[in-house]
């Protein structure tokens, strides 16, 4: 098979700056990519790398799609080194689309987890998130003193139902007696799980975490890809594998790993625009890839319909992803 290919590279501002334990994020770079065929059957896919999770960057990105050329074969498709996930991603989403190899939607419907700021500023938020009927939050923690946070945990946990579940994230930002700190009051706390509590290198620090306390403990930058992930069950990972598909590579390929050992995975979103996070959420309605809340709450991050999407609320149904029309997002890119 062979098709035209384009690509377009972006870079949006994000509404509000997203504080991590990595700094503070404001815009979002990507690229586009678009796949026709010859009888005109048109599909869009995201590159959306993040190069502080371990991914490619933005230009080793742009320099396959023009190494690509303006007509491309599937054999050549297929050929991209694994190491780049991001660019796997895009491309094999985009010729899904384009050959109509998605499957049926299954379920109804999905859960979504909503984010909430860092410090203080996720009081003042979680009030909306509630009445929106939200049932599990993701906190950024890890970003102000330690001490300071924990105190805001109890008075996060305080004006939360005990039917609401809570996650924590500190994207690897405390060190191991700072993590046991944290781990000590959370197996005392309603906590669904810590994720990625030290440096994703600090694998003997991360297992040994796991093994202490009872808090079940999460992996994100450690599984930036797929291989990663398989690496860390055969160490014998027993926790949740935070899964940004975005980045770990072809939908196909995450959802038949989860298949064959029923990894305990969570969906998460690496703020991609509507065109990633629709192909990725049409596979989660379609594949039992999770039975947990998915990580998508990001909704009004660019503050722009045309990169957001739908309004995206405390629950995903097949509705959001119907709405969502790759191609006028296209043409709207400069």
């Amino acid at each position: 098979m062979e098709y035209r290919f384009q690509f377009k590279p972006y870079r949006l501002p994000l509404r509000a700056p997203l504080r991590t334990a990595h700094g503070s994020w404001t815009e979002r770079e990507g690229i586009m990519v678009r796949l026709e065929d010859e009888a005109g059957r048109v599909g869009i896919g995201e590159i959306a790398p993040i190069p502080w999770f371990g991914t490619e960057t933005l230009a080793e990105a742009e320099e396959i799609c023009r190494k690509l050329g303006d007509k491309v074969t599937s054999a050549a498709l297929d050929a991209v080194p694994a190491r780049f996930g991001c660019v796997r991603f895009a491309l094999a989403a985009a010729r899904e689309i384009q050959c109509h190899l998605i499957g049926d939607i299954k379920k109804n419907h999905l859960p979504v987890a909503a984010l909430l700021p860092a410090g203080r500023e996720a009081l003042a938020a979680l009030p909306a998130k509630l009445e929106a009927g939200f049932l599990a939050f993701k906190w950024k923690v890890g970003v102000g003193d330690v001490d300071t946070e924990l105190g805001l945990l109890d008075e996060l946990l305080a004006e939360l139902p005990t039917y609401v579940k809570l996650r924590l994230d500190a994207n690897g930002a405390w060190e191991r007696r700072q993590a046991a700190k944290w781990l000590a009051r959370c197996a005392e706390r309603p906590v669904e799980f810590v994720e990625q509590p030290v440096r994703p290198d600090d694998e003997a620090a991360l297992l040994g975490l796991a093994a202490d306390y009872p808090v079940t403990l999460a992996l994100d930058e450690s599984v930036t890809g797929l291989a990663a992930a398989q690496r860390w069950q055969g160490l014998g990972w027993r926790g949740v594998y935070v899964i940004k598909p975005a980045l770990a590579g072809p939908l196909g390929e995450i959802a038949a790993w989860a298949a064959a050992t029923r990894a305990d995975i969570v969906l998460s979103s690496a703020i991609e625009t509507a065109v990633g996070r629709a192909a990725i959420l049409r596979t989660a309605l379609t594949q039992p890839l999770t039975s947990r809340a998915i990580g998508f709450g990001v909704d009004g991050i660019f503050g722009d319909r045309r990169w957001d999407g739908p309004v995206l609320g405390a629950v995903l149904d097949k509705g959001w992803i119907d709405a969502v029309h790759p191609e006028a997002i296209w043409n709207a890119l400069n």
